[in-house]
């Protein structure tokens, strides 16, 4: 069975809480709020927005068992570095949209970044580093992260008012970014937190 200092849990379901919280509420309840400016921006009917965040659940779900393979393989810490990176990419990129091809293309690249680094990745790293320790530290983070809509939405609504659908994409790419420097920033103390970051395969938190 893993042990872990209850400090050293404390800390990465603090880290894994905030950066869950910023990619569920750039990416997954994005389109709640701004589909219909999208839609009438690029001239397009509203349900083809949709159908590219459909796309992109698709996208998450075919790429949900090589992601969950390089966990285990690799550790987490560089596959959630990553997604905040790819999430960055897509959000970017929608910014950009000026036609169906250029959002659907967004969405895919979106896809992508959530099978890397929303919950089933994040609850296979804590697992893999915890063991049956884990359970704690991953109800933490969805208590945590389940907050994404309710920081997500009034924000992203006031952007999207004050100063655009485009221009409110663009926080939510930057936040992807936060999100891989405190992933990216976590200190890899002891033999567990080595095999969070995928550094070894001891494991047992020191």
């Amino acid at each position: 069975m893993l042990t872990a200092r209850p400090g050293r849990q404390v800390r990465l379901t603090m880290v894994l809480g905030v950066t869950q919280t910023l990619a569920w509420a750039s990416s997954y309840y994005l389109p709640a709020i701004l589909a219909t400016p999208i839609a009438n921006d690029l001239g397009i009917a509203r349900h083809w927005v949709f159908a590219a965040f459909s796309l992109s659940l698709l996208i998450t779900a075919a790429c949900g068992p090589w992601v969950g393979q390089r966990i285990d393989r690799f550790g987490g810490r560089t596959m959630l570095g990553l997604s905040s990176l790819v999430l960055a990419a897509g959000l970017g990129l929608l910014a950009l949209a000026q036609g169906p091809v250029g959002l659907a293309l967004s969405w895919v690249i979106i896809g992508v970044g959530m099978a890397m680094g929303l919950y089933d990745a994040a609850f296979a790293t804590l697992t893999r580093a915890f063991g049956r320790d884990a359970r704690r530290a991953i109800t933490g983070v969805t208590l945590m992260a389940g907050f994404a809509s309710t920081l997500g939405w009034p924000l992203t609504a006031w952007l999207n008012s004050a100063f655009g659908w485009r221009e409110a994409c663009l926080p939510g790419s930057s936040g992807p970014g936060l999100s891989c420097r405190a992933e990216g920033g976590f200190p890899a103390a002891g033999r567990a937190q080595q095999r969070f970051f995928g550094t070894g395969d001891a494991v047992t938190v020191l």
